[in-house]
């Protein structure tokens, strides 16, 4: 989904520098303009409406007879989310014994794991379409500034270029999107070993004879491993607080 997108923007700066090269016919510019400005803003335009509606449109959007119905994903989400809340409620209202609650929390820890992948994807996506966007845009800015001598005219696609690749750089170190994804994966894949280990009895687990304590031993390092997750997203989120303990 964040292909066409890049494709959208990639065209679209492409297409703002050869307006800017000088000495070159409107009838060309017509020629290349006429096919390429559509096709990015389609891509761009496109590939957001299907970031918002994936699978098509949902219930209530369009009344047409072939028009298929479907509930929004994030009514889904908050549909799922209830149902998490009233069972929650359910099991402390029938004062409900620890092992059910471990159980409970066993099968909370598997979609942990989806929501840690989640965010690890997209924050990868992030920083691979700024990683992608300083290497072309330093490329370009220095090939466009070797000719600025020769074509005066072309300053501006030099500034341009430096302006994005100087936006992009400081976005991926003040937010850093790399760490960010790096540390929800290893986060997600930790809790899956240990779901596996559990679930086979293998690990940690082999030498523990009964079920209960297998159980209490993967609830307790599953909720080790999402503090110290908290505690990784809170040091990237204030790094001068991080710098300080350092010190």
């Amino acid at each position: 989904m964040v292909e066409p997108i890049i494709f959208g923007l990639a065209l679209l700066i492409l297409l703002y520098g050869i307006f800017w090269i000088p000495h070159v016919e409107r009838r060309t510019l017509i020629a290349i303009y006429l096919p390429t400005v559509p096709i990015a803003l389609f891509c761009f335009v496109g590939s957001i409406k299907l970031k918002l509606t994936p699978g098509g449109p949902p219930s209530g959007d369009l009344q047409l007879d072939k028009a298929r119905p479907r509930v929004s994903e994030y009514e889904l989400e908050l549909q799922l989310a209830r149902q998490r809340e009233n069972r929650k409620f359910l099991a402390a209202d029938a004062d409900t014994s620890i092992a059910i609650r471990r159980i409970s929390y066993k099968d909370d820890a598997y979609a942990d794991i989806n929501k840690f992948r989640t965010e690890s994807t997209r924050y990868r996506r992030v920083n691979n379409m700024l990683q992608a966007v300083l290497i072309i845009g330093a490329l370009a800015a220095t090939g466009t500034s070797a000719l600025t001598a020769s074509v005066p005219d072309i300053r501006w696609v030099t500034l341009g270029m430096t302006f994005i690749v100087g936006i992009a750089s400081g976005f991926m170190g003040y937010f850093k999107y790399k760490e960010r994804s790096f540390y929800l994966q290893q986060t997600a894949d930790a809790i899956e070993g240990e779901w596996e280990a559990v679930e086979v009895g293998v690990g940690r687990y082999e030498k523990i004879p009964t079920e209960d304590e297998r159980l209490a031993e993967f609830v307790a390092e599953v909720h080790r491993l999402k503090s110290e997750q908290k505690k990784r997203q809170q040091n990237l989120e204030q790094p001068e607080v991080r710098h300080s303990q350092e010190q």
